[in-house]
């Protein structure tokens, strides 16, 4: 009734709220002239609308209204202004998730600005509207059976600025995640291969958190009068989409091959890093055929913005290969690059069936793991499939990421074989392990990553009649080396990842793969890695063929790696007087032979590393180098002598 009077007396709407938003007028109105809130905007509830914004408190009390909610791939709309003296900003709408991949996710309204001259909070940035899934693959009228890329999603709206004296900063909204691919189509009668997963949505700057609101004061500025708000977190990339099966008969044979699984999203905001970072999106799996289907390829994390903390994205996992009938299984997806949460992992190759072993079937590769890039760890490399004449070989590990201590993935391991028969003689041989990555480097006071072990050779099939070889172990990854100048608490450089046994025939050993070389170091270097022991032999003598499988032997033991170089020197160019080069790995012992067959060779101890006794520049070893301890060579397997009557 107060309030009333005085407008009317006045003749202006001096006291009093704005009225909320409509369809027919979307925003919400501006609250008196002296005090009152400002109205809220209206929520959409038509696609592709966006939403209201919120009116003002133009008084010197009043909290600015909340934008309202973005319809289906329309954006929120903005908070209102705050009261002059008094009054909070309000919030930014929610963009509104998209229906259509074709159309991107709305984007988040901005958060209203506190314009309060004492007291104010600015409001909180909409959350971005969520990307569509891609769809389903179909070979219905004239389709090619492959899935559709997922779209876009929005970004999260920017937080709000605080009062002048007292009030925190909006928080930036969340970005909206972009969807999924779409799987592939089960093959049919008369498209018998499947198809290919689609992509997920992918766009280098869309999908960001909002930005923090500021504080509103440059003079009043303890804690104790408040913060800025708290960054937005960018989206998750979306996963690719599965392949699609092929076809199979009455009797469950599949008649044509296995559809690629899709490319996994960026991480939100890949470009345009405002908020914190986010996990790139994952590849998809292949599909079972005739030959599997090939995993997709994980994607990149985005980085955190400037001021948003520590980077945190993880790089998107690859994806399984598809199982394979009569054929190869498909190949592993590799691990995308991490931004701080360590790099994906690499897909696993697919294996081939091991039922019938009249049947010729290879396992499918790992994929490789993805690099740690900023601070994060290496992926581990993804291992390969088993199958009837030979497993798949393992994918490599990958690269530690600077910043300090982050190793080097480790190397995946070759799939086993389960024999397959040709011209009366049933071969197998194993996969290949796959190599370690490197440890990344260090800091001044944070010692450099560790390599990445090999992986292990395959086995390959034992029992009569059987002539199999066994997988190569991988080799592994080098130490980081580390340029810091500080010897308390760091300086020193990584280990080197030790190699990959060799894996087990009836006929060969796989060779054990080579230790990594450690790292130099300021101060102490990384001592090499031991070299991977030979795979035994069961003394089984190859017979002539057309398969390029060579004369029996056992595996050798792999070289021991080089110890890293010492550096020798301080902070200030003060030589040091006990910098410590790194001992070199102990080589492998060689595999067992049996019957005619020798054992294998063990492998060479390393070098140990050199130290400098003359200060060098900074970042640069000393000179006139002093070896260390070299590693101790491997022992050679024992043959059975004398061999056994035939």
């Amino acid at each position: 009734m107060v309030n009333g009077w005085i407008n009317t007396a006045a003749g202006q709407f001096l006291i009093g709220n704005g009225i909320d938003g409509t369809a027919e007028n979307p925003d919400g109105g501006n609250g008196g002239l002296w005090f009152g809130d400002g109205g809220d905007g209206w929520d959409s509830t038509e696609a592709g609308v966006a939403g209201g914004d919120g009116g003002n408190a133009p008084g010197w009390l009043g909290d600015g209204g909340d934008g309202g909610d973005g319809g289906a791939g329309a954006d929120g709309g903005d908070g209102g202004a705050g009261g002059t003296w008094m009054g909070n900003g309000g919030n930014g709408g929610g963009g509104g998730a998209s229906l259509d991949p074709t159309i991107n996710g709305g984007n988040g309204g901005a958060g209203g600005n506190a314009s309060g001259w004492f007291f104010g909070h600015g409001g909180n940035g909409g959350i971005g509207g969520g990307g569509a899934d891609g769809i389903a693959g179909t070979f219905a009228n004239g389709g090619d059976g492959n899935g559709g890329s997922g779209g876009l999603g929005g970004s999260g709206g920017n937080g709000g600025r605080s009062g002048f004296m007292f009030g925190n900063g909006g928080n930036g909204g969340n970005g909206g995640r972009s969807g999924n691919g779409g799987d592939g189509a089960t093959g049919t009668l008369d498209h018998p291969d499947g198809g290919n997963g689609g992509d997920a949505g992918v766009d280098w700057s869309s999908g960001h958190g909002g930005a923090a609101g500021a504080r509103g004061s440059t003079i009043f500025t303890s804690p104790t009068y408040g913060q800025a708000g708290q960054f937005g977190h960018a989206a998750d990339g979306g996963n690719g989409g599965n392949g699609g099966n092929a076809y199979q008969d009455a009797e469950g044979n599949y008649l044509g091959n296995g559809g690629n699984g899709g490319t996994g999203g960026y991480g939100g905001g890949y470009t345009k890093p405002t908020g914190i970072g986010a996990d790139g999106g994952n590849g998809g799996n292949g599909g079972a055929g005739i030959n599997g289907g090939n995993g997709g390829n994980g994607s990149t994390a985005s980085l955190s913005g400037s001021g948003a903390g520590a980077p945190v994205g993880k790089g998107g996992d690859g994806g399984d290969g598809g199982f394979a009938s009569a054929g190869k299984g498909g190949n592993g997806g590799s691990g995308a690059s991490g931004r701080g949460g360590g790099g994906g992992n690499g897909g696993n190759g697919g294996d081939g069936a091991t039922d019938d072993p009249t049947v010729q079937t290879i396992g499918g590769n790992g994929g490789s793991g993805g690099a740690g890039f900023a601070p994060g760890s290496g992926g581990t490399g993804g291992n390969g499939g088993n199958g009837t004449y030979a497993g798949g070989n393992g994918g490599s590990g990958g690269s530690g990421g600077s910043g300090g201590g982050h190793a080097g993935g480790d190397g995946g391991n070759g799939g086993n074989s389960t024999g397959w028969q040709h011209d009366g003689t049933t071969y197998s041989r194993g996969g290949n392990g796959g190599a370690g990555g490197r440890g990344g480097a260090g800091t001044d006071t944070t010692a450099a990553g560790i390599g990445g072990a090999g992986g292990a050779g395959g086995d390959g099939a034992t029992g009569p009649g059987v002539v199999s070889v066994g997988g190569n172990g991988g080799n592994g990854g080098n130490g980081g080396a580390n340029a810091g100048s500080v010897l308390a608490g760091g300086g020193a450089g990584g280990d080197g990842g030790a190699g990959g046994s060799g894996g087990n025939g009836t006929a060969s050993g796989g060779n054990g793969g080579a230790g990594g070389s450690g790292g130099n170091g300021a101060t102490t270097a990384g001592n090499g890695g031991d070299g991977g022991a030979g795979g035994t032999s069961g003394g089984v003598e190859t017979p002539a063929n057309d398969l390029g499988f060579g004369p029996s032997h056992a595996g050798n033991g792999g070289n021991g790696g080089a110890g890293g170089k010492g550096g020798g020197y301080v902070t200030g160019g003060s030589p040091s007087t006990d910098p410590v080069g790194g001992n070199g790995g102990t080589g492998g012992n060689g595999g067992n032979g049996a019957g005619a067959i020798d054992g294998g060779t063990g492998g060479s101890g390393g070098n140990g590393g050199a130290v400098g006794d003359t200060a060098g520049g900074l970042g640069q070893p000393g000179g006139a180098p002093v070896g260390t301890t070299g590693g101790t060579g491997g022992t050679g397997g024992q043959g059975a002598h004398p061999a056994p009557a035939e």
